[in-house]
């Protein structure tokens, strides 16, 4: 196994970080390695803001629930991001333009905001490989679908930046010892040539390890593992608020509605 496999293989998630900030060069190589992932059609659909402020990581902990936010040494805010090019389209005339062909000038729809949410974790996968090729771990967190009028607000979001992912970074503490969370077998995640649904004894099989982790929490709440994942992922509370939340950000996205009707309406400056 050569080192970028050992790297890949080894990485944790890290959510208690060395109290000593990250070197500019390493925050630099970090962001540098997001400018040079994939994307599509290299129209680099995602922005990054980077959180310094002490009061807005205080707010990110409090909004998205965990409090390793507040101390993280850096604290990146990826964002599928089709603005600064709605921006552009507008500067350049490309309303006027559809009005003189006859045809409707539109927004982007929810396929670009598909592809725009992969280039932003794309970007952010390879920034957190790039992280702990320099001894930094980091954690993704997905809470940032959350209170979507609050982080609109706190980031200054336009309509047409959709917070994907938020990720902590900082140096493992002094006498860090890695407990790799067990994975499913590749038998149950890889299909060949087409996609195979597993049977129930499939699915309990690939779920053995988690059931015998949670085996205390199942019999003192009278669950099965199903019945308990379905309460925290599909109905718990924070999902119900992630979902309200998800709709209010999606707005923008499913607005099928010609906006603009003159050429005049939108001639550049």
């Amino acid at each position: 196994m050569n080192e970028t496999l050992q790297l890949i293989d080894r990485r944790v998630s890290l959510r208690t970080y060395a109290d000593r900030p990250i070197p500019p060069a390493h925050v630099d190589a970090i962001l540098d390695s997001a400018i040079r992932a994939p994307t599509a059609g290299n129209m680099m659909l995602y922005s990054i803001v980077r959180v310094a402020d002490p009061a807005k990581r205080e707010a990110l902990a409090e909004t998205c629930g965990h409090g390793f936010i507040a101390h993280a040494p850096l604290v990146l805010v990826f964002l599928a991001d089709l603005q600064r090019w709605v921006d552009y389209f507008e500067a350049s005339g490309a309303p006027a333009d559809c009005v003189e062909e006859g045809e409707a000038y539109r927004t982007p729809d929810l396929s670009k905001l598909l592809m725009g949410c992969c280039d932003a974790l794309i970007a952010a996968q390879n920034t957190v490989i790039a992280a702990e090729s320099l001894g930094i771990g980091s954690c993704y967190v997905g809470d940032i679908l959350g209170r979507a009028e609050t982080h609109r607000d706190l980031l200054d979001l336009p309509p047409f930046a959709f917070p994907i992912a938020l990720v902590c970074y900082g140096d493992y503490p002094d006498g860090f010892e890695r407990q790799r969370s067990e994975r499913f077998d590749r038998r149950f995640i890889v299909h060949d040539e087409s996609y195979r649904r597993a049977t129930f004894e499939e699915l309990d099989e690939m779920l053995a390890g988690i059931r015998r982790k949670f085996a205390g929490v199942l019999a003192k709440r009278k669950m099965n593992l199903g019945q308990l994942t379905y309460r925290g992922f599909v109905a718990g509370s924070g999902t119900v608020e992630q979902r309200r939340s998800v709709r209010i950000l999606l707005e923008p996205w499913l607005d099928d509605t010609p906006v603009r009707e003159t050429p005049e309406a939108s001639a550049p400056a």
